[in-house]
């Protein structure tokens, strides 16, 4: 399908719409962008999700962002009037977790993320070393003294580090430089962080690219769009037939390129990262959506 044919939902026929809601059995959302701003619910996002539930759809979530707890996600959902439980959910510290065990890990972490991240990893019984955070003499021979540790680390693990800095970046390509076996693991890999409208970060991609372009490697990704995640989310949400799942993001690069290595139907939202003319011109097939909505909201006059 080109940008150009993709239909707004809304503008679907009476048939078309139930089609549509006939052709699928599971709801996975992205969360910042779909359901809230950093900071705020989207208008409708409750309703349209209890709707959903009413109507026998299953509901599962899908995030980038490791910087919040689950106790902190809980509680965001309870605002919405949904109750959410550990298997309804999947974000890179987790999934990254969960391939760590499936390969048989064993040894040292070093670790550029948020303490949130951390924590997981942590609880699930591996071991971590991370910084330096303090800033540096400007030398030279401080600088290498600091980095060139000869630890032995054993994997690179990498996602969102609000206190990433130059020294972190330098012991990073180290490990990966003096061991061929150490693995490059990335979480989120946006190379922009929506935080609100007209406002934005830069992403970890960016620093992702850094390594992977100084050490000639290349990560396994756990966070959306990564292919090594694609594999691994039937088996974590028990998805028997992806081509019943809807997939609902802003983002086209994360989002949409993720549902389509999965099989998913895709659906884009205009609540988020990505706008109208993003869409209308982006010409990569796997970034363009099935269909697209201004908000989660639309989906609930489907059933109307």
């Amino acid at each position: 399908m080109s940008s150009s044919q993709i239909r707004h939902i809304l503008d679907l026929s009476p048939k078309e719409r139930t089609r549509l809601v006939d052709s699928f059995d599971c709801v996975i959302c992205d969360c910042d962008g779909v359901l809230w701003t950093v900071f705020d619910p989207i208008p409708g996002v409750g309703e349209a999700l209890k709707t959903l539930q009413t109507h026998g759809k299953t509901l599962r979530y899908i995030t980038n962002n490791s910087v919040r707890t689950f106790d902190h996600y809980a509680a965001q959902f309870r605002t919405l009037g949904i109750t959410l439980t550990p298997s309804d959910i999947i974000h890179p510290a987790l999934a990254i977790v969960r391939h760590l065990k499936s390969i048989h890990f064993e040894g040292l972490i070093f670790c550029l993320a948020t303490q949130p991240f951390k924590n997981v990893l942590i609880n699930a019984g591996f071991e971590l070393t991370e910084g330096p955070d303090q800033p540096l003499e400007e030398s030279f021979k401080k600088i290498i003294a600091t980095v060139h540790d000869r630890a032995p680390v054993r994997a690179v693990v990498i996602d969102v580090d609000f206190n990433i800095n130059y020294p972190k970046l330098l012991r990073a390509e180290l490990y990966l430089k003096n061991d061929p076996k150490c693995l490059l693991i990335a979480g989120a890999t946006d190379k922009v962080l929506h935080a609100r409208k007209d406002f934005n970060l830069i992403g970890p991609g960016h620093f992702l690219d850094v390594l992977e372009q100084s050490t000639g490697r290349k990560a396994t990704v756990l966070g959306k769009p990564g292919k090594e995640l694609a594999n691994l989310v039937g088996d974590i949400f028990g998805i028997e037939d992806r081509g019943r799942v809807l997939f609902v993001g802003d983002m086209l690069e994360q989002d949409m390129v993720f549902a389509s290595r999965c099989g998913f139907h895709k659906m884009l939202v205009l609540s988020g990262g990505a706008s109208k003319d993003d869409m209308l011109q982006e010409r990569d097939v796997e970034r363009v959506p099935d269909y697209y909505a201004d908000r989660l909201e639309d989906l609930t006059k489907l059933f109307e």
